[in-house]
C-alpha cells in the first residue's frame, strides 16, 4: 500500500493555486488546519491528488492565508513570546471571506 507521501510528487507538500495562477507549495501540515482543504484532499476530489485551485481567491489573499498556516503551527502551544500576526487594513474584508470560505 502507498503512504501519502509516495503518492505526492513533491513529498508532504500541497500546491495551492490562486485565481492569477500563481502557485504556492504549502507543506501539508499546514494546509491541513484548513478545514476545507482537509476536506478536499481527503475526500474522493479531484485535489486530493495535492493540488487545489482556488479561482475565488487573489494571490495576495491566499499568500496572507498561507501566512497564517505557517504562523499557527509555528505558535500553537509556543512556550515563546507570540508576535502580533499583521494584517493591511485594505485586506481585511477579503481575509474574512476567505478565512470563512476555509474554515481556517
Amino acid at each position: 500500500m502507498e503512504n501519502a507521501e509516495e503518492k505526492e510528487p513533491h513529498g508532504g507538500m500541497v500546491k495551492l493555486v490562486s485565481k492569477e495562477g500563481h502557485e504556492f507549495y504549502v507543506d501539508r501540515k499546514c494546509a491541513m488546519l484548513s478545514g476545507t482543504i482537509r476536506a478536499m484532499l481527503s475526500g474522493q476530489f479531484v485535489e486530493s491528488g495535492g493540488e487545489i485551485t482556488f479561482k475565488e481567491l487573489s494571490t495576495p489573499i491566499l499568500e496572507k492565508v498561507i501566512q497564517y498556516l505557517h504562523y499557527k503551527v509555528r505558535y500553537t502551544n509556543s512556550d515563546t513570546v507570540i508576535p502580533e500576526f499583521k494584517i493591511e487594513p485594505e485586506m481585511v474584508m477579503e481575509l474574512l471571506m476567505a478565512a470563512n470560505f476555509l474554515d481556517c
